[in-house]
Parts: C-alpha cells; structure tokens; sequence
C-alpha cells in the first residue's frame, strides 16, 4: 500500500510540473515599449525621407507605409526608417503604422510637397485643332505644371498663356488648380491661324497653332457660260457660283460641296457638281440635242442655296436629207449640217424606231460619223411587210408610213 501511495504522489508532482511548465510557453513575454518622440511630417520630393521614432526601449519594429503609388513594409531596430525613393521622390500624403508584433506603437500622416529647385517642366494640351470662326466655337488650352520628378505644382502656381491671331497678340495669367491651369480659347469673327503658347516662371512650351475654318456659307449667286446657244449636244455650259463667303465674310473653304439642279422644258431633273477654289464652284454639263429651256439652282445641300437662271437652247437643224436604200432596207441619215452649215461634229445621236401592225418592234441607235449615221434592216430580224419608221435626230422628227420592206 505505501508503495502505491508513493508511486500516486509520483505521478501527481510530474502532472503539476508540465503543467507549470506549458504555462510557461503558451504565455508570451510581453514588453512594455512606448514611442517617445515621432518623426517631422513634412518632406520635400527627391530628399531623403527619414523617419525617426525615438523608443523607450531598444526592440525590432516594423513601419508599415502606404501611398497612392503603393503600400510597403520596412523594419529597423533602432527605430529608424528611410522610405524608398519610389515613395519619397512623388508628391502626396503617405500613411504610416508602427508595429511591434502586432500591437500598434504609433499611426499618422506625412505630406510631401514639390521640389520647386529642380528645373521644371510643362504639359500643354490644346484641343480640338480646329475651330470654326464667329466666337462660338473654341478650343481649349491646358497646362500641367510639374517639378523635376514630375510632380505637379501647387495650387494657385501662376501661368501665362498667350495667343497670336492676325494683328492680335494677347496674354493672360490663370492661376492652377488641382494640378492644372486651363482656358477655352473661342475663335474671332475672321478665319485664319491661331498660336499659342504658355509659360512658367522662366519654362517655356512650345508653340501649338489651331485652324479657324469659316463659318456655314450664306446664300449666293451662281450664272452660266457657253460658247454659243444652239443645242448641238456637243458643246459645254458651264456654270459657276459668286464667291460663297459666310456670314462675317470669310471666303467659304475650298472643297465645300455644290450641287446643280438643272430641269428641263419636260420637267426632267438632271444634276452636275462642283467644289469650291478660292469660294467659287464651277460645274460642266453638256448642251442638249435638241430645242429646250433649262431652268437652274444650285445648293450647298442642307446650307445655303442660289438664285435660279434660265438658258434656252435653239435648235441646231431644222431639217435633214434621208436616203432609203437596197428595197428600203438600208437607212442612211444625213449629212447632218449644223448653224453655219458645217458638218455635226461626230458623236450625235440619231434614233430610228421600226413599227409594224400598229407595234413598236425596236428602237435602233447609232452615233454619227462624218455627219451621216447608216441602219441597215436585215431580213433574219425583219421579214418583208409593210412597217412605219419614225426617226429622231438633233431634236427633228421624221416619220415615213407603209414603207414596204422587200
């Protein structure tokens, strides 16, 4: 029994000690450290950026750090912490936490500010690059001003943009907000080139130009030029515009498209185009082959519009020999003579129709040549019968009935 008693009391002392003895483990040593002193919170970009906490006690801690360009994290054991030179050489705020383990030491902000003795450096934007004339349009003029680790200046920096236009030389000063110094630049009454510039202290841009294009053109005038007035169809009218000029009296761009609505004696629509050099448009149309009167009206489609003009063509023939050949089945027209009684040049058209029983079988058409146009009637396409011919040439009709065909 006192053997078994002994051996419990055993067992008991050897439970107790490893119980003291986990104790021990489990429970950290915990040192009472407290910051004594934190560091300066203002820096200058490009400098070294140190950060000094002075500690009761001598232990290793970590600085957390975050930015906009960032998070990282440092440890020292002095308490002594020099940032990298990917955060300390951009403006901003940083935030900080100190830790020793886990437990936070200290927290808190620094601000680092430009390095205004470096040389500096300017971001001009200007845009859009071209403007319309009338000073309703405008382009606007942005500047960026930025030290020499391209960090903006601070606000209210002052900025002098200038602009040249024609015989105007302006300059103003604007003063920078967040990061920037802007002004919408609106265009003058004239059409021409705009320049401009900016300047920092003694850091100049470069020049930037703008294109002020005139305005929507207004209506105008348009009349029309010919050799002579006969409709031979083979002579040009050309007809041309007044100088398109807008409102403030820009000449309108060259390019501007110009429409030409032509409608004839019939009522048909026929159109021609130009564009505008220098502000005038000329557009080319051929006579008509025949006795018309055209009635014409120009548009700048969807703008402007012009007066509307009447020319009248006289016809160039008022009559032509024909001659029927081999049993009437050989059709030669001509000569065709024109109003000095010279031969038409080559080219006009004559048109013979052939009617049998009342039905149009076909329309023949051939170009003349040396005045003259010959049709020939083959019997695999026209068996022998009576037939009507009806022919056309430069506007004058012919008609021959009952003509048999052998």
């Amino acid at each position: 029994m006192n053997l078994k008693k002994k051996y419990n009391i055993i067992g008991i002392c050897i439970i107790l000690l490893c119980c003291v003895g986990f104790t021990a483990v489990i429970k950290p040593f915990v040192q009472e450290v407290t910051v004594l002193e934190k560091p300066k919170t203002s820096f200058v970009a490009g400098k070294e950026v140190v950060l000094d906490f002075r500690l009761s006690k001598k232990v290793t801690t970590r600085l957390f750090i975050h930015s906009s360009f960032g998070s990282t994290l440092l440890m020292s054991s002095t308490g002594r912490f020099i940032l990298p030179t990917s955060i300390s050489e951009k403006k901003g705020i940083i935030s900080y936490t100190l830790f020793l383990g886990t437990k936070k030491l200290a927290k808190g902000e620094i601000i680092i500010e430009p390095n205004l003795k470096t040389p500096l450096q300017l971001e001009s934007y200007v845009g859009p690059p071209s403007i319309i004339a009338g000073g309703k349009d405008y382009t606007m003029q942005v500047v960026i001003a930025k030290d020499g680790y391209d960090n903006p200046l601070p606000d209210s920096t002052a900025i002098w943009l200038k602009h040249q236009f024609l015989n105007i030389e302006k300059e103003e000063t604007v003063l920078s907000k967040d990061m920037i110094g802007w002004q919408n630049r609106f265009s003058y009454d004239q059409s021409g080139r705009l320049l401009l510039s900016s300047q920092v202290n003694a850091k100049i841009s470069k020049e930037f130009s703008v294109e002020v294009f005139p305005s929507l053109p207004e209506d105008f005038e348009i009349n029309s030029i010919r050799k002579h007035n006969y409709a031979d169809g083979n002579q040009i009218v050309e007809l041309m515009t007044s100088v398109l000029k807008d409102q403030y009296g820009n000449i309108i761009s060259d390019g501007t498209w110009v429409t030409y609505n032509v409608i004839d004696a019939k009522g048909a629509l026929l159109k021609t185009q130009g564009s505008t050099v220098n502000g005038v448009a000329v557009a080319k149309i051929l006579h008509p082959d025949h006795k018309d009167t055209w009635k014409i009206k120009a548009y700048v489609p969807g703008i402007a519009e012009s007066n509307t003009i009447t020319i009248a063509f006289e016809p160039v023939i008022e009559d032509y020999p024909i001659e029927f050949r081999m049993q009437n089945r050989e059709i030669v027209v001509g000569p065709l003579s024109s109003f000095m009684n010279q031969l038409i040049p080559n080219g006009a058209l004559v048109e013979v129709k052939i009617i049998n029983e009342n039905h149009q079988i076909e329309t023949l058409t051939k170009s003349t040549f040396e005045g003259k146009a010959k049709f020939v009637l083959k019997k695999e396409f026209y068996p022998s019968g009576i037939y009507d011919i009806h022919i056309k040439a430069l506007g004058v009709h012919k008609e021959f009935k009952q003509l048999p065909l052998e």
